[in-house]
């Protein structure tokens, strides 16, 4: 994954800078290091730069990048995201994702209502939403820009739930190639909004 290839490209730079490098050397790995330690910064922790009001803890933040991280390559999917409701503002904010660039960060750091998105058309609807094909679904065009720019064609979004049956926030899972989702997949998505809801538990949103 793209956090991963960061980090080993931190780990290389910093062991080169390390050795005898000449001026010229020295200041194009210097270049490269900061460029690496610079999107790793966009791509983990990302619920302290989108939502630090909501006071995730580091290690509550860390939990929902390996639990979003888990669901994604068990459905074999190329990115995904997970996204939390802020009760006060009615945003749904990025707290995690995986192998999103940072362009994609901040463009969905906060979706507010009313946004063609498929997060928010899971809250309207209070149920999964599922585009087998961005190209040709309707609703959804305003997408297409970012879409074929990352390489995605087919996408699921699954509402998470509290105790109460409120929505608190939702998930996402996002394919290079258009997909029909089996009856099996949706079941598993059940599975795993209530792995996000006991997450956010731990975290007080519920």
């Amino acid at each position: 994954m793209r956090r991963f290839i960061v980090r080993q490209n931190i780990e290389r730079f910093e062991r080169l800078l390390s050795e005898g490098l000449d001026d010229h050397e020295r200041s194009m790995f210097e270049q490269l290091l900061a460029q690496a330690r610079n999107e790793l910064y966009w791509l983990e922790n990302i619920w302290s730069q989108t939502c630090p009001h909501l006071g995730i803890s580091d290690s509550a933040g860390a939990n929902a990048e390996r639990c979003l991280d888990r669901v994604v390559m068990a459905r074999g999917a190329n990115f995904g995201s997970l996204q939390l409701l802020d009760i006060d503002t009615a945003h749904l904010c990025l707290i995690a994702h995986h192998n999103f660039d940072r362009s994609s960060v901040e463009q969905f750091a906060r979706v507010r209502n009313g946004e063609a998105t498929t997060c928010d058309a899971a809250r309207i609807l209070q149920a999964s939403v599922f585009v087998e094909d961005i190209e040709s679904a309707d609703g959804f065009a305003s997408l297409r820009g970012w879409t074929r720019r990352i390489g995605i064609r087919a996408i699921q979004t699954t509402p998470i739930f509290g105790h109460s049956g409120k929505f608190i926030g939702a998930f996402s899972t996002h394919y290079a190639s258009p997909r029909s989702f089996s009856s099996e997949e949706r079941e598993m998505n059940s599975v795993s909004s209530e792995q996000f809801r006991r997450l956010f538990a731990d975290m007080g949103r519920t």
